[in-house]
């Protein structure tokens, strides 16, 4: 299950999220988490931590799935052209790995990180992280979050992710770290269940209820009017799509909604996959362009 994307949006969506994950760094005020495009490396980096203060450390993250003997070699080159960017800040790498025997223990820089205090380089376990934050915070909306991604058993699952998303649409969070939680929830959910589609998913969450069942669909049947199914699928669709939209990334200008009106119902259900991955609304303006 890929989850480096996910992984980076909880990194940039809430300062205690960074601080958990990354175990224990901590940034006082606004910082920006963005990808670059590393100048002198034909390659992106996913993750970089640059606090506004200027005396705030700018931070190199990793999170490591596979198995890479070179990852601390690769990430101190990218700390040092990053650091040209930016000569007048400290910068330093992190990587998080998915687990820990996915950490070659690299030296010198491995032993460095048991012995200096702010060493150049850190690392954290991923289930170790979990676990802790499990004993200390047992409400945490992490917890909730890395459901899909932690729990093996697909039917316990399916019977604790409605709990799980409740809790998260429940939580004191700003609303952008909300949506971003959610977001991450759901992608994840979709792909332990990949034979269901993302209505069938919403379903399972308790967030959409059949069309039949529906007042607005039953009200028209009383009168005797007949609902294509085709058009009764993409009537859906299109509220579905403009639902977690409004949750992904705000408001949605009429404009694009008319846009979306237009779409097929293929279209609507890629939309629908697309999403789960928006930060912002320029990428549905991409999107919409694009198709």
């Amino acid at each position: 299950m890929k989850t480096d994307k996910q992984i980076y949006t909880l990194l940039g969506a809430d300062p205690d999220f960074l601080r958990v994950l990354t175990d224990g760094i901590a940034v006082r005020g606004p910082y920006l988490f963005e990808a670059l495009d590393v100048k002198g490396l034909e390659r992106r980096t996913d993750g970089v931590l640059i606090p506004r203060a200027q005396d705030e450390d700018i931070w190199v993250m990793e999170f490591q799935a596979q198995s890479d003997p070179l990852i601390y070699h690769r990430l101190l080159l990218e700390m040092a052209l990053v650091g040209e960017r930016h000569p007048q800040r400290v910068v330093r790498g992190f990587v998080l790995f998915a687990e820990a025997t996915l950490d070659p223990c690299t030296e010198p820089w491995h032993g460095l990180m048991t012995r200096d205090p702010q060493p150049p380089l850190r690392r954290a376990y991923l289930p170790e992280v979990l676990k802790r934050l499990a004993r200390e915070v047992p409400d945490h909306p992490l917890l909730g979050v890395f459901l899909p991604y932690l729990e093996a058993d697909l039917e316990r699952l399916r019977r604790q992710a409605p709990t799980a998303y409740r809790h998260l649409q429940a939580t004191a969070l700003p609303e952008a770290s909300r949506r971003h939680c959610v977001a991450v929830f759901q992608s994840w959910l979709m792909a332990r269940f990949k034979s269901l589609s993302l209505e069938e998913i919403l379903k399972m969450l308790g967030e959409l209820t059949p069309l039949e069942e529906t007042r607005a669909y039953k009200e028209l049947v009383a009168k005797g009017v007949t609902i294509g199914r085709q058009e009764g699928r993409r009537h859906e669709a299109r509220r579905l799509v403009l639902l977690l939209l409004q949750r992904r990334i705000g408001v949605v200008p009429a404009a694009q909604q008319r846009r979306i009106a237009a779409l097929s119902v293929e279209q609507l259900e890629s939309l629908g996959a697309a999403l789960l991955d928006f930060r912002d609304p320029s990428e549905l303006n991409a999107w919409l362009a694009e198709h």
